[in-house]
């Protein structure tokens, strides 16, 4: 139970503040998967009330997460509850993963995909293992495996060396 509540830890070395966040996101997960989750509501509000009100950091412990997430600042940040995001991803301050309109497909995160600052991924949109999304770029587009997207819409400006 430790290791799964320390998974994202070393992705967020020198990182106070993504640790605490993702500590206690971990943390919710596993009280959540737990047969008597009831007896730790508690702690599943104290998180909403910590981290998505007071931090404004919109990430529901419901969301699938694979480990090794890394939270550069964090705040702004919104991920909705049925989007996907896999191992060794990168979200930033200001990101919005979400659908387009209520009841819509949610934005699937493969591995290592990195997110800069303000970056807008919508719909039913997946994006590839090691691609990178541009600091305010609006993604409504599927992105290949290791592209580098930037603009509004975001469009392929390069590709990442393996």
């Amino acid at each position: 139970m430790i290791s799964e509540i320390l998974q994202d830890w070393s992705a967020n070395t020198g990182n106070p503040k993504g640790r605490f966040v993702l500590v206690f996101f971990r943390a919710c997960q596993v009280i959540r998967g737990s047969k008597v989750w009831w007896v730790g509501a508690p702690i599943l509000g104290l998180y909403v009330v910590l981290v998505h009100w007071v931090m404004g950091i919109e990430l529901d412990y419901q969301t699938p997460v694979g480990p090794g997430l890394a939270l550069h600042h964090g705040v702004g940040l919104v991920v909705h509850q049925r989007a996907k995001i896999g191992a060794g991803c990168v979200l930033r301050h200001g990101v919005t993963i979400g659908e387009k309109r209520a009841g819509g497909a949610c934005p699937v995160l493969e591995d290592g995909v990195e997110t800069g600052a303000y970056a807008i991924l919508l719909g039913g949109i997946r994006v590839g293992a090691g691609a990178v999304v541009g600091a305010g770029a609006v993604v409504v587009r599927d992105v290949e495996a290791g592209d580098i997207v930037a603009g509004n819409p975001a469009v392929v400006i390069g590709k990442r060396e393996a």
